[in-house]
């Protein structure tokens, strides 16, 4: 009895640069901040809408003229 056998595993290298679609990290990054920011105009523009709900005001007048 002697030989054993040894499974070895082909693993791929360590990051964010494995799977089916690699990317770069700085790919990772830009869409994460993208959805932060998006995320937080989204939340902005509600709290100004429900504000002005609570008010029963008009919108305000744009001063851009």
């Amino acid at each position: 009895m002697g030989a054993q056998l040894q499974i070895e595993y082909e693993r791929p290298p360590p990051g964010l640069q494995r799977g089916r679609y690699p990317a770069p990290s700085w790919a990772i990054l830009a869409i994460g901040a993208a959805v932060v920011l998006g995320a937080v105009l989204f939340l902005i523009r509600r709290a100004r809408r429900a504000a002005r709900a609570r008010t029963g005001g008009e919108p305000p007048v744009s001063r851009r003229r």
